[in-house]
């Protein structure tokens, strides 16, 4: 990586032991302004390790939205289906109801009086046994 050149060059020599009581004025760190004509002088240039990284993070990234409009999209047609179930279960129970209700109509016990005395037949109770198994 390249330095900001912020770091003072050591003296290869020891330096002499100053006074305590005279103060040395302080440097203030300034920032560095690049000059007017190049501004792109402290740019850094991209290396080919964060072009590939770049790359990789942007190839994961497009996936992972098509992985997501990919799953939404079969969620939807899975709740289309699961409602299409459910109202042809709905259809089918109330054939059923309606199928149970007629047979139930046909058993009763007054149609078949009726159907009885048409054929000219008559109900002794005398003669009914009830057979239980």
């Amino acid at each position: 990586m390249a330095q900001n050149n912020l770091a003072e060059a050591v003296p290869l020599e020891a330096e002499p032991q100053q006074r305590p009581n005279i103060e040395q004025p302080q440097r203030q760190a300034q920032p560095r302004v690049a000059p007017q004509g190049n501004p792109s002088s402290q740019k850094l240039p991209i290396s080919k390790f964060e072009k590939c990284l770049l790359t990789a993070c942007g190839l994961v990234l497009a996936v992972l939205m098509v992985c997501v409009v990919s799953s939404k999209i079969t969620m939807t047609n899975a709740q289309h289906n699961l409602q299409s179930i459910n109202n042809r279960i709905t259809t089918v129970q109330n054939h059923n109801t309606n199928a149970q209700q007629q047979i139930n109509e046909l058993q009763s016990r007054s149609r078949l009086d009726k159907i009885a005395k048409k054929q000219g037949l008559i109900l002794e109770n005398a003669r009914i046994r009830n057979v239980n198994k």
